[in-house]
């Protein structure tokens, strides 16, 4: 099944409920990376989109397989 990220704003997209913001580069930090959360809840930052999704679909999987 395919699920598609829908964006709501330059830096943030909704996929499968939860919000991906993009953080961009910075001095400090010299890649953008993409912090992942579920209302207040964060689930860390991820160094490409790609991998925010398919840490999303992750979990999706993991609550399939205990329901």
């Amino acid at each position: 099944m395919s699920h598609s990220i829908r964006e709501i704003s330059r830096y943030s997209s909704i996929y499968r409920g939860f919000l991906i913001t993009r953080r961009p580069k910075t001095l400090i930090s010299k890649i953008a990376r993409y912090e992942v959360k579920f209302d207040e809840q964060s689930f860390g930052l991820f160094d490409a989109q790609a991998q925010a999704t398919a840490y999303i679909d992750e979990l999706h999987s993991q609550k399939e397989k205990a329901a």
